[in-house]
């Protein structure tokens, strides 16, 4: 397997920890292939959200945190997409989600 086609079984790889689990930001960095600086500039940019403040305590991020640090990860280096047009692509992707769960929740 080549190193591309690694990246983005990565990228898409299943990630599913014990939803009230939460990573400081060198964990997240860890567990999601980027460096710290990066995530502080995805932070920065509103691409991702630490749970809690982080004046107050730090960056800590919870699972969905971090498979929006592989998605943007993934579309900027593999796909060569600007933070710009990642922060809607994730928009769209939300609105996607949102519609979906309406749909499933008015066929109950």
């Amino acid at each position: 397997m080549t190193l591309a086609a690694e990246h983005q079984l990565h990228a898409i790889q299943l990630f599913e920890p014990d939803g009230e689990t939460v990573y400081s930001i060198e964990a997240a960095a860890h567990i999601a292939q980027v460096t710290r600086r990066s995530i502080l500039v995805y932070y920065k940019h509103g691409l991702v959200s630490p749970v809690g403040d982080p004046e107050g305590g730090g960056y800590y991020f919870n699972d969905e945190a971090i498979r929006t640090l592989r998605r943007i990860e993934y579309l900027r280096s593999q796909c060569s997409i600007s933070l710009v047009g990642i922060r809607m692509i994730l928009h769209l992707m939300n609105e996607v989600e949102g519609l979906r769960a309406e749909a499933r929740f008015s066929r109950q």
